[in-house]
């Protein structure tokens, strides 16, 4: 491996991060979720936050339809 790259399990193109605050008891089921999937915790909200989002977008253009 070489010293002057960093390793890094994101996809390319994520560079911002977001800030939240989540109650013991959601983290707790977060963390379940990830090791069940064999995910890290910050991989697990990453798709979970895509699939909520992709979930938004789909209800809110049923209902403007």
């Amino acid at each position: 491996m070489n010293v002057h790259s960093p390793v890094t399990r994101s996809p390319n193109g994520c560079s911002c991060q977001v800030m939240t605050q989540i109650t013991p008891e959601e983290r707790d089921q977060l963390k379940k979720v990830a090791a069940g999937e064999s995910r890290s915790l910050s991989a697990t909200v990453r798709l979970m936050t895509l699939r909520g989002l992709e979930q938004y977008q789909k209800s809110r253009s049923e209902a403007v339809s």
